[in-house]
């Protein structure tokens, strides 16, 4: 009985460990043709991140499903960083600058960490996106990007 509970407590020890997640706040925003903003990274881990940074415009399908291509010629994008490495349970702030040619556009910036590996040696990466919606006007731009892709609002 004794070995069963410390292989329990062993497993969530080891699960409370694995658990802890990279976060990206906030995920979504919406600004006018010109917008200025920032995203973070947290790291809850125990040990150093390296994180990349990675522009891409993207459409809707009518069901909602993004599709990333490369950066449009219409977007005038500036990151202040394209990488950084941040602390155990550390938070690093990512600024950009954003000109929108186009009526509107959608950019996804997605940060990319390699987090750990698989027992075989395989690195896992995770992407995590942080999604701009630019219109002319700001307000309701989310929405109004999702109606013009045919994605049923609510």
């Amino acid at each position: 009985m004794k070995r069963v509970v410390c292989l329990v407590v062993l497993q969530m020890v080891c699960f409370s460990l694995a658990a802890s997640a990279q976060t990206v706040s906030p995920i979504i925003v919406e600004c006018g043709k010109k917008c200025r903003g920032e995203f973070s990274i947290t790291n809850n881990g125990l040990t150093p991140l390296a994180v990349t940074v990675e522009a891409r415009s993207f459409s809707l399908d009518t069901v909602g499903r993004a599709t990333n291509r490369a950066l449009d010629p219409a977007v005038d994008l500036k990151l202040e960083e394209g990488s950084a490495r941040i602390a155990p349970r550390g938070v690093h702030t990512f600024t950009y600058q954003l000109n929108c040619a186009n009526p509107s556009c959608s950019v996804v910036l997605l940060s990319s960490m390699v987090v750990g590996h698989t027992a075989e040696g395989i690195l896992v990466r995770v992407q995590l996106a942080h999604t701009i919606y630019a219109c002319e006007k700001q307000k309701n731009c989310r929405k109004k990007v999702l109606a013009a892709a045919g994605v049923t609002v609510s």
